[in-house]
């Protein structure tokens, strides 16, 4: 695990041959360019690195959800009881008696999660994805698993803002590292058995629709 100044160092010699920091603007617009190849990074899969489950005691039937970016799992009562996500529209379809839950909000306001059947003070599990780290700073570790993905990103766009001929052959190695974090990630418990995860109609997904 490295730290963005070692990820912008690796991307420099590479494109300006110094194994330095780059400085003054370049600096500003490599950073970002880190920060949009998270963002690609967390956006490509559910990954193990942003699982965040939470067990929480719900007192009004909502809960504020930190760090949100979607739910990754039908939230369960600990009685077995299931609350499977809707889009907010729908409600107004569903009984009141029915068990669903539904997400509003935005990444300013944050995200509430409201839990319709809910018994008052039940205890409630969930599973959702966070929002990765966007390396404020320098001395900030990467979470990306292969870091070597961000540094080649970070290649590929300057490349690309320099009409430089080698941007395609350089984003296809940022997208071949890509691939292969999401095959690693596939595999259930890598040191036990070499499992891989079902995935399309078999496998149930909760959706990500905000109202």
């Amino acid at each position: 695990m490295r730290t963005l100044s070692q990820i912008l160092i690796n991307s420099n010699s590479y494109l300006d041959l110094e194994a330095a920091l780059p400085t003054g603007a370049d600096l500003t617009v490599r950073i970002d360019y880190a920060q949009q190849a998270v963002r690609e990074w967390a956006d490509a899969y559910q990954w193990k690195e942003l699982k965040t489950p939470a067990t929480l005691f719900a007192t009004n039937g909502t809960l504020t959800l930190l760090n949100f970016k979607e739910l990754e799992a039908i939230p369960v009562d600990l009685l077995g009881n299931e609350y499977p996500e809707i889009d907010a529209a729908d409600r107004v379809n569903q009984l009141p008696t029915d068990k669903y839950s539904y997400v509003t909000g935005n990444d300013a306001a944050g995200y509430i999660l409201t839990l319709n059947g809910l018994a008052t003070l039940a205890t409630l599990s969930i599973t959702y994805q966070r929002q990765p780290s966007n390396m404020a700073t320098l001395s900030d570790f990467c979470e990306v698993p292969d870091d070597q993905f961000v540094a080649q990103k970070v290649i590929s766009l300057v490349l690309q803002s320099r009409s430089d001929e080698r941007f395609p052959q350089v984003e296809a190695n940022a997208q071949r590292l890509l691939g292969n974090m999401i095959g690693r990630s596939m595999i259930i418990n890598p040191g036990g058995e070499n499992k891989v995860k079902r995935i399309g109609s078999s496998a149930y997904r909760i959706g990500s629709s905000r109202g």
